[in-house]
């Protein structure tokens, strides 16, 4: 696919920005790497655009339209489209105010898509919207031609836009459990990788090439690389969620039947404990509880409780269930409210405090947590964590933690709770967990905390 870009010369460093973040089969037409020394500007700037060219994206902002070579450029790729009789021309917009003044009235009742910050996020973000929308056109012309004729920009486009999404993420189901104190040799994912038939013909070299691609690109965020190892850094919100789905449901379902009408119940964040919430809903939905409390420091949790409330058509002092959220940052990775600065957590009480004294202290509290402490107790990554769970369980009378077995194999270094105070842990035991769950099984054997199993 070639994809001629039409923009004002300030804007090259961003240009080249966003093409770090496109896959490689998408070709770009910049100028300064595609006019030779001698060339007729107008001539080959125009052949390029009308003969040699999938879409021309256009960049507007002030500069732009009172660019004579922009406006020009517009005009030929306006034309164009109206020969070839489809979209063509798409527009990217740095400043609102100058698409409102683009002097082409029918153009500016077009869609958009909108950059008006240059951070590395927002300029990935836009790269990606650009993906999509590229692969949505091309699936738009290809259903409106004919049937039997396979369009190769489109197979291109969508085999590599699926192999790379299905690569990132058999990386970060294979890395998952490695942590910064025992990471996963590169050549040891290599050969995970081969063995599971995701890679094909590709070297070692070549891998290490599409590894640092796929960490440009932003598919791999919260692993750290440095060319020899591979480790989990920070856990995130997008791709946990799509772990071990099924086997969180099973965990939640589990844990849903241990609530009764009446409670004052914790949820804390997490992919399990959103699966939970999910399952509280369903509960209410079909009166099997209510007159619940529920306090989370969860925003996709108590966004979920909410919908509900809203489908219902709950009035704000219905009996069916109250939500309570604590307070703080609320982190991007997890959408967890934590409370880590150390202008609030030096002379303020933790929230969970704050709300569960006044109730008289929670009934039951379902907990996530990122690995174990040696053989002591559970653990997570930050210090703030340990203050949030810790609490959690010292203000309620029954804890459960939440863990697919995949957690058990993952060793953290900050403790939240020890075996000894009494948890019920929530898990399931499949063939394939079956030697994970019979040491987790030994290490409590002595111990206050039971495994209960969904």
């Amino acid at each position: 696919m070639k994809i001629f870009l039409s923009h004002n010369s300030r804007h090259k460093p961003l240009v080249r920005e966003i093409k770090r973040y496109l896959p490689e089969h998408i070709n770009l037409w910049i100028d300064e790497k595609d006019l030779l020394i001698g060339d007729d500007l107008h001539d080959s700037i125009k052949d390029a655009i009308e003969t040699n060219t999938d879409f021309v994206i256009i960049f507007i902002d002030q500069l732009a339209i009172k660019s004579a070579w922009v406006l020009k450029e517009l005009e030929w790729a306006i034309n164009h489209e109206k020969e070839i009789g489809r979209t063509f021309l798409l527009p990217i917009v740095l400043e609102k105010e100058a698409w409102l003044n683009l002097p082409n009235e029918d153009f500016k009742g077009r869609k958009y898509l909108l950059c008006d910050d240059y951070s590395e996020n927002h300029v990935r973000a836009l790269a990606n919207n650009l993906i999509s929308e590229l692969f949505a056109w091309l699936s738009r012309e290809k259903s409106t031609s004919n049937k039997d004729k396979i369009d190769p920009n489109l197979k291109v486009l969508k085999d590599a836009e699926d192999f790379t999404a299905k690569l990132a993420d058999d990386i970060r189901l294979m890395v998952y459990p490695y942590r910064k104190e025992e990471p996963l040799k590169l050549t040891r994912l290599f050969e995970m990788l081969k063995e599971k038939k995701a890679l094909d013909s590709i070297g070692y070299d070549a891998f290490l090439n599409l590894l640092s691609k796929l960490h440009q690109q932003g598919f791999l965020a919260g692993l750290i690389n440095d060319g020899e190892e591979i480790y989990v850094k920070q856990e995130h919100y997008a791709w946990k969620t799509a772990f071990f789905t099924d086997t969180k449901k099973r965990i939640a379902k589990k844990a849903v039947s241990f609530i009764e009408s009446g409670n004052i119940i914790v949820l804390d964040s997490g992919s399990t404990t959103l699966e939970l919430s999910k399952q509280i809903c369903h509960g209410l939905k079909s009166k099997m509880f209510e007159d619940l409390i529920i306090i989370t420091n969860s925003i996709p949790a108590a966004t979920e409780l909410l919908n509900l409330a809203s489908e219902m058509g709950l009035e704000d002092k219905s009996s069916l269930f109250k939500v309570y959220i604590v307070g703080g940052r609320i982190r991007p990775n997890s959408l967890a409210i934590v409370n880590d600065e150390k202008l609030f957590k030096d002379v303020t009480p933790n929230d969970f405090e704050l709300i569960l004294k006044p109730l008289g202290n929670a009934d039951i509290a379902f907990i996530g947590t990122n690995g174990l402490y040696r053989e002591i107790g559970f653990a997570v990554h930050n210090d703030y964590e340990v203050k949030t769970k810790s609490d959690i369980i010292k203000f309620s009378r029954r804890n459960f933690i939440l863990a697919d077995p995949s957690k058990f194999k993952i060793k953290e270094q900050k403790i939240f709770a020890s075996f000894d105070q009494g948890l019920e842990i929530i898990t399931i035991k499949d063939d394939d967990d079956e030697n994970i769950i019979t040491n987790l099984e030994n290490i409590i054997l002595n111990t206050k905390t039971k495994i209960i199993f969904a």
